[in-house]
């Protein structure tokens, strides 16, 4: 299920990759050297552009983390997060990896919004993407999941992810009045997608699930736990939570 930007979505706001995630944020303009990618071939980057479209519904001004190692490709969206310590809104990833034509060693974090459009012209550059050559901050970049400890957790299936998503946000929309104010949206937000199922995942990754578009009816996810994170993964990608309980 597509939630558009203009509807409840925009007000609610693993391998080696995954242990070499955390850093300090750039500063917004700061430039990189060049830097250029290969995906391994159109269904590559069909679903890049796919997932950068459904975070920019989320949020026309996210930003997405490249992490490149080897012939591997990570690419990180937020679906939701605090932008200080003080606002208690669980922090939501998306994680898609995809196959590069050859080795690359990227780690780069730029507005989705760039990125669409190299991927738009990359028929005239035989495949090659030149990164955008500005990083922006994104708090939720300095902060991602371990490679270790993950243990599985369970099952959970497509309906329960999709059910939970839909009660998720028509909650929201209920509790939020016409012109909520930030304070008001973030005490919403935590309330209610901050919520703990029993199993240890926030109600915020069914969201993430269904928006991204990782929730298909006939796979369902395998439920990985490691410390405070969660994570939700089938073989359309991965959502990775952490309680606002844990920051």
């Amino acid at each position: 299920m597509f939630t558009p930007r203009n509807t409840v979505a925009a007000r609610t706001g693993v391998g080696r990759i995954m242990g070499e995630t955390s850093r300090t944020p750039p500063q917004n303009g700061c430039p990189v050297p060049d830097a250029s990618i290969t995906l391994a071939d159109p269904a590559q980057s069909k679903d890049l552009a796919t997932l950068l479209s459904r975070a920019r519904s989320i949020d026309d001004d996210a930003a997405v983390r490249l992490q490149a190692r080897g012939a591997v490709l990570a690419a990180w969206v937020p679906v939701m997060s605090g932008e200080t310590l003080l606002e208690r809104v669980p922090t939501v990833l998306g994680m898609r990896a995809l196959h590069l034509a050859g080795p690359a060693e990227v780690d780069l974090t730029v507005q989705a919004s760039a990125m669409l459009d190299r991927l738009a012209r990359q028929e005239k550059t035989e495949g090659e993407i030149a990164l955008p050559p500005v990083e922006v901050r994104a708090a939720w970049a300095g902060v991602v999941p371990p490679a270790s400890g993950w243990q599985r957790a369970g099952a959970v299936g497509a309906e329960e992810i999709d059910a939970a998503s839909r009660e998720g946000m028509s909650a929201v929309e209920a509790a939020l009045p016409a012109n909520p104010g930030a304070a008001v949206l973030s005490t919403v937000r935590s309330r209610i997608w901050g919520t703990l199922d029993e199993r240890g995942f926030v109600t915020g990754a069914a969201f993430g699930a269904t928006v991204l578009g990782f929730n298909d009816d006939a796979l369902g996810f395998t439920l990985f736990t490691s410390g405070p994170w969660s994570r939700l993964s089938n073989r359309n990608g991965h959502i990775l939570a952490r309680s606002p309980a844990a920051l």
